[in-house]
């Protein structure tokens, strides 16, 4: 009996380190440029460094986290970054304007999520592809904030609770992490513990099993374009809390360029961009990963250029990847159908 009881937890946990092989390996490589930083650089394991680390990667981690939805159901999203733009002029405007935190939240809220509903109406009933789609909101987006600021910063009395949070502490962690944690355990759950995440899965992996099985597959298509919004409006929102004004076109104002940053931490953590794989947890990592890169590459005196040249070439890496995981899906597909059923989205 003991026997088989041990025989079951080794089986268990073997399989337990195959489901997440990519994810323990992003901990490991993680683990293994810590233990080496100290060689590279004297600052990288200082405590302020550490904690700016942390609350930087936090802005990355909630948008891959929302990037990681849409690319699960084989989707893209290139207007995360134009959303954060929007969500923080609109934010700064507000607040400066006398409006308390809260309303402004919740109205910033209410945006986000119709961005994503568009997007995700525009992607699912218009049957137009999800890159086009989302360029061309970012597109409009983008210009919509050039020509309201004309592209001058916006600044003025922010009120504090808005700043702090931003700003400050709960404990020893910086609000931003504290929330992305928050954030990272509901996100675990809905995909570990619901019929919600289980049919984001299977519709990212075969839409026809999906819509079969009695799913509507638009509603679970749209939900994640939503979702990726919203997580990218949090983000907004804690980017501009933490400088109190709002700069657009600039990294640090206007998180333009997060969309990438978002697809690389998430690609990084396992996804794959012809959907139906990947995990929370990997897009978590992916983000840490690519945050304790970003950091410690100018104190070793790599220059932005090569950092971009990284990220291009770790998504030129993953587009290959996908292209072959969707040649091995369509087999699969056909093999399901018997060539015989077909759905349109």
């Amino acid at each position: 009996m003991a026997l088989q009881k041990n025989t079951f937890i080794k089986d268990k946990l073997i399989l337990g380190i195959k489901e997440y092989m990519n994810e323990l390996s992003i901990a490991a490589l993680i683990v293994l440029i810590t233990c080496i930083s100290p060689l590279l650089s004297s600052v990288f394991l200082a405590g302020d460094n550490l904690l700016n680390l942390l609350r930087q990667t936090s802005y990355t981690a909630i948008a891959a986290m929302g990037m990681y939805f849409v690319i699960l159901i084989g989707g893209i999203d290139l207007s995360i970054g134009a959303t954060i733009q929007v969500v923080g002029m609109v934010s700064i405007m507000m607040l400066t304007s006398g409006y308390s935190t809260v309303t402004t939240i919740v109205c910033v809220v209410l945006i986000g999520l119709v961005i994503g509903l568009v997007n995700g109406v525009l992607v699912t009933f218009g049957k137009l592809q999800p890159f086009v789609v989302t360029l061309v909101t970012k597109s409009i987006m983008d210009g919509i904030v050039l020509v309201t600021t004309d592209g001058a910063s916006i600044s003025g009395k922010v009120p504090e609770s808005f700043v702090k949070i931003g700003t400050e502490y709960i404990g020893i962690f910086p609000v931003p992490v504290v929330i992305t944690m928050i954030v990272f355990g509901i996100t675990f759950i809905l995909m570990s513990r619901t019929t919600y995440g289980r049919r984001l899965f299977v519709t990212g992996s075969n839409k026809v099993a999906s819509y079969n099985s009695g799913t509507n597959v638009r509603l679970i298509q749209i939900s994640a374009y939503i979702l990726c919004a919203l997580l990218a409006t949090i983000s907004g929102v804690l980017t501009v809390a933490r400088i109190g004004a709002f700069q657009p076109s600039t990294t640090h104002g206007g998180a333009t360029g997060m969309e990438l940053n978002a697809i690389a931490a998430a690609v990084i953590g396992g996804a794959s961009l012809s959907g139906g794989k990947g995990s929370v947890i990997g897009a978590l990592f992916g983000a840490l990963l690519y945050g304790v890169l970003s950091n410690l590459f100018p104190l070793i005196g790599v220059n932005s250029y090569l950092q971009q040249l990284i990220q291009g070439v770790i998504i030129i890496v993953a587009v290959i990847a996908a292209g072959r995981n969707s040649s091995s899906s369509k087999i699969k597909l056909r093999k399901s159908n018997g060539g015989s059923h077909e759905y349109s989205t």
